[in-house]
């Protein structure tokens, strides 16, 4: 098997669609998420050239900067950002398996998109997978303003919602790290979360809608509107898809991040 660079692709097929993935060794190590369709967000801290130092994009990263600029690599570029200098994540070294990603301190750091953020309104189904850790009550992901309150949350449990209060949950009390994934389905009125690709067994919060909430809001990343439950740890990838990745696409995704980041 050749070596290619993570810059180098090759033509693969799942089913019908085809994707795209090098090779490093002879493992198979990237994919492009958009080659999976229905990719509306994609937040990647490997890639330094997808984060600034700045919030208006200005600033080359290094590891040990703060990040003001996170880059959104899909087509629906809802970049995050933070204004406040004192209040932004760090690029830290081998923060992930020996790899350097963004840290949250769990105090104040915390990223926001524009307002009027839609990527993930009145979905009949949603996908969203992170490579994160936090060690406290914490929302790593909130979409939130007026009937749209998606969430992905540690408090009595780890809770995903897709309206204001209504999910999964299931009973663990901290967010060790690894790839987590939660798969909405509105169809069947039902939220699948995943801990390393493997279904977990969750408890229903309220009543799971068929879509998402709407209206025009936020998406933050690292806290609860930049107001408290802030993440403390890394969140080194956060990837969203607006429709229910059936297990062939969830588990190419999974590959993706574990070899990516450095999971046995």
């Amino acid at each position: 098997m050749p070596v290619l660079n993570l810059s180098d692709s090759q033509s693969l097929a799942l089913g019908s669609s085809a994707v795209k993935a090098a090779y490093l060794g002879s493992d198979l190590c990237y994919f492009d998420p958009l080659s999976i369709s229905g990719l509306v967000g994609w937040y990647d801290s490997l890639d330094l050239t997808a984060m600034s130092q700045n919030s208006d994009g200005t600033g080359t990263v290094a590891v040990g900067d703060q990040v003001g600029y996170w880059k959104d690599k899909s087509a629906t570029a809802a970049h995050v950002t933070q204004g406040i200098a004192a209040n932004r994540p760090t690029l830290t070294a081998s923060a992930v398996n020996g790899l350097p990603a963004l840290v949250f301190d769990g105090s104040n750091d915390s990223l926001a998109s524009a307002s009027g953020y839609t990527a993930q309104n009145s979905l009949a189904a949603l996908t969203r997978i992170m490579v994160f850790a936090t060690s406290q009550t914490s929302i790593a992901s909130r979409v939130f303003s007026g009937g749209s309150d998606i969430a992905f949350t540690l408090s009595d449990g780890l809770r995903s919602t897709v309206t204001d209060g209504n999910g999964a949950r299931l009973s663990v009390v901290s967010a060790p790290l690894r790839v987590y994934a939660s798969v909405f389905d509105g169809s069947e009125n039902q939220i699948n979360i995943f801990f390393d690709n493997v279904a977990q067994s969750v408890t229903e919060i309220g009543t799971i809608p068929a879509t998402t909430g709407a209206g025009s809001p936020t998406l933050h990343i690292g806290s609860n509107v930049g107001i408290n439950n802030f993440t403390n740890g890394p969140i080194a990838e956060y990837l969203i898809y607006n429709r229910a990745l059936p297990d062939a696409e969830r588990t190419l995704v999974y590959e993706y991040l574990r070899r990516k980041w450095g999971f046995a």
